[in-house]
C-alpha cells in the first residue's frame, strides 16, 4: 500500500503550521517530525504519533490550524494539482506521474479533524476507510467525508513511482 496521498498531504499541512520560535518548542518537534513523515521513506508507516501531538493545547492549535489553513486554500484550488508542481515538493521516495485531484486531499483533512475531534475511532491497521482513495467522491467531484464509505480501487492512486 502506497502512502502518496498521506505523504503529500503531510507535506502540505508541515509547509502550512507556524514557524517555530524556538529550538526546543512542541512546534518545531511536531513541524519537524511531520516534514519528515511526509519525505516518502516510511512506505506503508508513516512516523507520527497524532495523539501525543495533539495532546497539548499548543499541538493541538498548531495542526488544526495548519490543517483548516490547507483545506481553506484546496476550497481555491483547481479541480486537479499539476504532478510536475507537487514534484518541486521534496518528496524523495519518487516523482509524481498523475496529476492528483483535489477533492482526496481534502477528503484526508476532513478525516484528520474529525480523528482529532474523537469521531473516527478506529486504529491505524484499520483499512475499511482509506480517505482519498476512493474512485470518485460523488456526482460533483466533491468530498463528502463517511468514514463508513468503502475504498472500490486502490490502485493507481496518487501516481507517485519509486
Amino acid at each position: 500500500m502506497r502512502d502518496s496521498i498521506l505523504e503529500l498531504w503531510m507535506r502540505l499541512v508541515a509547509l502550512h503550521m507556524e514557524e517555530p520560535t524556538k529550538d526546543d518548542s512542541v512546534i518545531r518537534r511536531i513541524r519537524d517530525q511531520w516534514l519528515l513523515g511526509s519525505r516518502g521513506y516510511f512506505n506503508g508507516c508513516i512516523p507520527i504519533d497524532l495523539n501525543e501531538d495533539v495532546s497539548s493545547d499548543a499541538g493541538r492549535k498548531l495542526i488544526t490550524n495548519a490543517i483548516n489553513s490547507v483545506l481553506k486554500q484546496l476550497a481555491q484550488a483547481p479541480d486537479t494539482l499539476d504532478k510536475d508542481v507537487l514534484n518541486l515538493l521534496g518528496i524523495d521516495s519518487g516523482s509524481f506521474t498523475k496529476n492528483i485531484e483535489t477533492w482526496r486531499l481534502v477528503e484526508v483533512g476532513e478525516a484528520f479533524l474529525a480523528l482529532i475531534d474523537g469521531k473516527i475511532t478506529g486504529t491505524a491497521e484499520s483499512t475499511e476507510f482509506m480517505p482519498g482513495c476512493r474512485d470518485k467522491p460523488n456526482s460533483h467531484g466533491h468530498s463528502t467525508f463517511n468514514p463508513q464509505s468503502k475504498p472500490r480501487s486502490r490502485s493507481g492512486v496518487g501516481g507517485l513511482r519509486r
